[in-house]
């Protein structure tokens, strides 16, 4: 064994034992084993403007939501339309379904309920305002969080409210609400505030509170403590993260079980017994699911604006503003491989120019990827800001 080959060694092996992979050249990773299978164009996406329209995956199915207003039903495993309808506005929330029905609500503050089977309208329900999350819901209710601070839950029969509860708002928010979860009698969600409440199913009141961030510092945007992705239960434990706060496991009776530091106005993901998180700049955390130790902490992605993070078997998947997908390892964080999801530039033929002279970028266009990669058993579903989806292959290597 060489001395080159020694000091290589030693350097992975003290990047393992400090919980930091290997650094890596990001420009020089592999774009193997991610393949495009298929990708089609949806509608106009929602560019600059906050959203993060989550698609769902059910029964070999996409239903997916545009902000343009169209809602389309496509088939897995080739792409094909199945059936799409357009809305009279603009649609501002991820979808939802449930049994039949999916939902969706429009930037005007109404919630649609519309037939999984072919996409016509059951009802509809004007709201106190928007809401820019997927809304939660059960065969019998529906919960909706709105950026006003809202939460009210409706009859999903008919739409009729049942009652609403209003809580408090700073005077500066992070644009994003949570999403509520019901589950044993309970609406549980995230708040701008820096909580995490759980109110009764029933009656709307609250039944506890957990704080995961304190509003602290002089100006409005260092108080930000928003928690506004989605939360998450497994074996009876809610797992939330807060913008400016805590990552955090809280039991059902609303005592927290742990809480480590970990800023992000992400949802964290659950896979491989670890706690996975996109820190808000830029770094990925996992940390133990039982513990909330650190496992690993990933940093060559620093500052590339990154979206939520998704496991997909052994691997991690996550996006940027730029449109580029990474794949991590789940079981170090280590980078191992990216794949450049922007359609090419236009192609004007300029005579006695070079190649690269000839390829112009397509001005005003954002092709960057902020909604959430969803792990479905035949790839990866990937919605850009441009409202292009594509479904992403990982062969096996």
């Amino acid at each position: 064994m060489t001395w080159r080959t020694l000091t290589l060694a030693a350097a992975v092996l003290l990047a393992a034992c400090s919980g930091q992979p290997a650094k890596v050249a990001v420009d020089d990773l592999p774009s193997s084993p991610l393949s495009v299978e298929w990708r089609k164009q949806l509608g106009t996406g929602s560019g600059s403007v906050f959203s993060r329209l989550r698609a769902v995956v059910e029964d070999n199915r996409i239903y997916a939501a545009d902000t343009s207003g169209a809602v389309t039903a496509l088939e897995l495993d080739s792409g094909s339309t199945i059936w799409s309808i357009q809305l009279d506005k603009q649609i501002g929330s991820a979808m939802t379904k449930v049994d039949d029905t999916l939902y969706v609500v429009t930037y005007d503050g109404v919630i649609h309920a519309l037939s999984a089977e072919d996409g016509s309208s059951k009802w509809e329900a004007h709201l106190s305002s928007e809401s820019v999350a997927p809304v939660g819901a059960d065969s019998e209710r529906v919960f909706v969080h709105t950026v006003d601070g809202r939460i009210a839950a409706l009859d999903a029969a008919d739409g009729k409210q049942l009652w609403s509860y209003e809580t408090s708002m700073p005077v500066l928010t992070v644009r994003g609400t949570g999403t509520p979860m019901p589950v044993d009698g309970l609406v549980i969600t995230g708040l701008a505030n820096g909580k995490v409440i759980a109110l009764d199913r029933e009656l709307g009141i609250p039944r506890w509170e957990a704080r995961l961030a304190m509003p602290e510092g002089r100006s409005e945007l260092d108080r930000l403590v928003d928690v506004d992705g989605t939360v998450y239960l497994e074996d009876n434990l809610v797992y939330a993260a807060s913008y400016h706060g805590k990552v955090a496991a809280i039991g059902l009776d609303g005592n927290t079980r742990w809480e480590e530091d970990g800023s992000s106005y992400t949802s964290p993901e659950l896979a491989l017994g670890n706690v996975y998180l996109t820190l808000d700049d830029g770094r990925i955390q996992a940390y133990d699911q039982a513990t909330g130790n650190g496992i690993w902490t990933q940093v060559d992605l620093k500052d590339k604006a990154l979206g939520p993070i998704t496991a997909s078997g052994n691997h991690l998947a996550v996006a940027d503003s730029d449109g580029y997908l990474y794949l991590l390892n789940q079981q170090d964080g280590s980078l191992a491989a990216r794949i450049w999801l922007r359609p090419r530039p236009l192609h004007i033929n300029y005579p006695n120019q070079s190649e690269a002279t000839r390829w112009r970028e397509m001005r005003g266009r954002d092709f960057g990827i902020r909604n959430p990669i969803i792990a479905t058993d035949k790839g990866l579903l990937v919605y850009t800001n441009d409202g292009e989806m594509l479904l992403l292959e990982i062969r096996s290597e």
